[in-house]
């Protein structure tokens, strides 16, 4: 659910999760600032957010009621209890699920057995879930699940439809992916939504940092359950064929592969219908206890929807370039991967109005360090990048004001995040989720401050030093290739 924006004062909430949800906070340690010097800011977040059109939905919610979980063992604990109280329906929407994760898809199965009227929702994307390992594959893993329960099952797999024709035939498992993919964190239960940046894998629930946070509201929970049910509407569905499953499009969905451009259409006046329906939820605090507002935001570069992005670029402006505070904001954004878009780097490399400290995976906690082939070289092209806006940075004379630290932590990788990378392919190639969160609620906001500080513990600073060191060096081609491939990144 979430790259992590956090700001002293206010918070906007995951990449809605949930590169924290891709989840962006504003938040504020409840103790530096004086009551009003706050109420300013949230006043003047929350109108920046009104004024965004077309109009976003607006869920006025109660903060103690959401909780942030720190470790990937209690996100795991946390779904399979969800999993085991859940009565009417759970959705869960990622990336992947790992083809060794037995243990939660029997999980799965044991809820569907007891209870009859329950439904499960279950939306991956295509490309990724179907890839073979060598020991199966998502969509093996869980055709059980759909011969088991045909009424009670719902497997849904998106394509894009920028990987067609010959570029389909021609690009090769996993390079593939690199065009566009299914990338939306989702785990709902009921009445309870986790929104997050994880997958569903082993290292993800064992040793890999990432973003979680719990919300305790059925009507932000329907709005995602509706979000995945919609994306998996124009998605390929897994269905039983005997000994087998196929991928088979609903009747009257153009397929993406074959007719990409028709797919597109009915894709995006899908999700035009979608937004439309739920921009008329606008909810007001029904009582002081309703101290916290929640805005979902979606990205979904393939059919023309770039609400993250508008948002994004909008409260960089406020907050890096607005001279209206009393004292400089302080902005902390984390991600797995460091590649900011263009236009996000240049909003943070030229403030002067804020101090910004950008949190990312050192090499070792990147997922492909040591990897097998050609992406073992995944790590120094970051680091490449990093380094270009590390110089940048200084050049604009912002080396005080702008600070990097690296997740560095022995077996442990770093993903935490929302949904989206701030990148390219977050805003342009894939499907995103994320959600902005504002809040007045001092017990949240020491939440999320405890969450920050529970991220910082194994991060540190960036210098010059950092890029001297002969772990550091990066091949010369790298530099050329990680140009070219920047954008899928």
């Amino acid at each position: 659910m979430l790259t992590l924006a956090t700001i002293r004062r206010v918070l906007p909430a995951h990449r809605v999760a949930c590169a924290a949800v891709s989840m962006r906070y504003l938040t504020s340690h409840p103790s530096t600032l004086p009551k009003y010097d706050d109420q300013i800011y949230i006043t003047r977040t929350r109108e920046l957010l009104q004024e965004t059109r077309p109009s976003l939905p607006r869920f006025a919610v109660q903060g103690e009621k959401i909780k942030p979980i720190l470790s990937p063992s209690e996100f795991y604990s946390e779904m399979k209890d969800q999993i085991r109280k859940a009565q009417r329906s759970i959705t869960l929407a990622a990336l992947y699920l790992g083809h060794n994760e037995t243990d939660l898809v029997t999980s799965l199965s044991e809820a569907l057995r007891t209870r009859p009227g329950l439904k499960l929702n279950l939306l991956l994307d295509s490309l990724r879930g179907t890839r073979d390992s060598g020991k199966g594959s998502s969509a093996s893993l869980l055709y059980p699940l759909v011969k088991a329960y045909p009424n009670q099952v719902r497997i849904s797999m998106y394509h894009t439809p920028d990987l067609s024709g010959v570029l389909k035939r021609v690009m090769p498992p996993r390079f593939n992916e690199g065009i566009g993919l299914m990338h939306m964190k989702v785990y709902a239960f009921d009445d309870t939504l986790i929104m997050s940046g994880a997958n569903m894998s082993h290292d993800y629930f064992t040793d890999r940092q990432d973003r979680y946070i719990t919300f305790q509201n059925r009507d932000i929970t329907e709005y995602y359950s509706d979000l995945v049910s919609t994306v998996s509407s124009f998605s390929y569905s897994l269905n039983d064929k005997g000994n087998n499953f196929s991928l088979d499009m609903t009747h009257g969905v153009p397929d993406p592969v074959k007719d990409s451009k028709r797919f597109k259409k009915h894709a995006n006046r899908t999700m035009k219908s979608f937004l439309e329906k739920w921009s008329k939820v606008q909810q007001s605090p029904k009582d002081p206890s309703h101290d916290t507002t929640l805005y979902p935001l979606i990205q979904m570069g393939p059919f023309g929807i770039r609400q993250e992005e508008l948002v994004t670029l909008s409260m960089l402006d406020h907050l890096l370039h607005t001279n209206d505070h009393e004292e400089p904001a302080k902005l902390y954004i984390t991600s797995g991967y460091f590649n900011f878009e263009k236009r996000y780097s240049q909003a943070i490399i030229n403030s002067k109005l804020a101090d910004v400290c950008l949190i990312a995976a050192s090499p070792e906690a990147n997922g492909f360090f040591n990897s097998a082939g050609i992406s073992k070289f995944i790590p120094p092209a970051y680091t490449l990048i990093e380094k270009r806006f590390f110089d940048d940075a200084n050049a604009a004379g912002n080396a005080e004001r702008i600070k990097i630290e690296e997740y560095l932590r022995k077996g442990w990788t770093y993903h935490a995040k929302g949904s989206p990378n701030f990148g390219y392919r977050s805003i342009v190639r894939d499907l995103e989720a994320q959600l902005f969160l504002v809040t007045s609620n001092l017990g949240l906001r020491k939440c999320l401050h405890e969450e920050l500080m529970s991220l910082r513990q194994y991060a540190y600073p960036v210098t010059e030093e950092t890029f001297k060191s002969p772990d550091r060096q990066v091949p010369i081609w790298v530099g050329g290739a990680s140009r070219a491939i920047r954008t899928m990144l």
